[in-house]
């Protein structure tokens, strides 16, 4: 029986979260702790699902799968090929809902699957427009900063609908991934930010905007600052910097009303125990944060205490570089230019 598998690993938003959706730029890395598969086969008269979140017909398959099962119908349209049917077996790493860009993975790994079902070639602009429109289907309004962070597979600076550069730096800290356990709600999010800076109360609606504004000038500084510490002898000085930056950040995204007291209570215990900085990342209102820490022995450290106290279900360590950040998925590169046959 033929087969054929499509991956994509998640991501994280370093700064700009939110924000960017009204145009200010934001930097990103992919998440590669953490990967989605998705298998496609030959199924009978009714495609299907088989996931750990749902099993059973796409037809009956769950709100949080829209974006699947309208992708499925659209590829199919598109390729003049509805009278094909799937089994579609996902298997994942990458915690759903939990702001590092699960869905966006979900959604490439598919389309790579699919292309390589059909033995047809796959181009970036291809894999970006339909991801795109999976991830506007779950997300509503969504940037496209996860779409291009997941399908390109490297960190990125971006700025909705005008730039998509690669952005490379080298520090020596380390970041330390922390689930708090508890699912986020991206839509909920961007959906209440968006009504606060419509706000028909001038004072709520100024100090939207005024969050806004601050947290792309904060990743203007934050650019700034990895291009230094990149570039310039290492000093301590360097670090307090970046640890400065990311605090401003997550400051002005509670002004925006998307923290929760789970992230709050894990950031707070990674601040006063010796982490450089933390903040959110991804929709907030649940799901994960990031603490920016010395070494990879400090964020050992940490990671052990938050389990330890229960303030976090996962964490995940990583160096702060994007060297080893981006194009870990050798096969995936490949099959953007090439036909990509079993």
């Amino acid at each position: 029986m033929k087969e054929a598998v499509g991956q994509a690993h998640g991501k994280i938003i370093l700064i700009g979260d939110h924000s960017v959706v009204y145009g200010s730029p934001s930097i990103a890395v992919p998440f590669q702790a953490a990967d989605v598969s998705v298998t496609l086969s030959a199924a009978g008269n009714h495609s299907h699902i088989v996931s750990d979140l749902y099993e059973g017909a796409v037809r009956s398959a769950p709100d949080s799968l829209d974006g699947l099962v309208g992708l499925l119908n659209l590829l199919r349209r598109d390729h003049e090929v509805e009278h094909y049917h799937f089994m579609i077996t996902i298997q994942s790493s990458l915690p759903i809902e939990r702001g590092l860009g699960s869905s966006a993975a979900l959604s490439v790994a598919f389309i790579r699957a699919f292309y390589r079902y059909l033995d047809q070639p796959l181009s970036s602009q291809t894999l970006l427009h339909y991801t795109d429109y999976a991830e506007t289907i779950t997300h509503g309004n969504p940037s496209g900063l996860d779409a291009r962070v997941t399908a390109l597979n490297q960190p990125l600076f971006f700025k909705k609908g005008e730039i998509q550069e690669p952005f490379h730096f080298d520090t020596p800290y380390w970041l330390l991934v922390c689930d708090t356990g508890v699912p986020g709600h991206t839509k909920e999010a961007v959906s209440e930010v968006r009504s606060h800076f419509e706000s028909r109360f001038s004072t709520r609606r100024q100090a939207t905007h005024r969050a806004i504004a601050s947290l792309g000038q904060l990743v203007n500084q934050m650019r700034q600052a990895l291009i230094e510490t990149t570039t310039t002898p290492h000093t301590a000085s360097h670090g307090k910097h970046l640890g400065q930056l990311i605090n401003a950040a997550q400051r002005e995204l509670r002004t925006l009303q998307v923290s929760s007291p789970e992230l709050d209570a894990g950031m707070n215990y990674v601040i006063e125990h010796g982490a450089l900085g933390a903040k959110l990342t991804g929709g907030g209102k649940g799901g994960c944060f990031y603490a920016l820490v010395e070494d990879e022995a400090s964020g050992e450290t940490l990671s052990h205490a938050l389990m330890e106290q229960q303030l976090v279900r996962d964490t995940w360590l990583m160096p702060f570089s994007s060297e080893g950040m981006g194009h870990a998925l050798q096969d995936s590169d490949a099959e953007d230019t090439n036909s990509g046959r079993q």
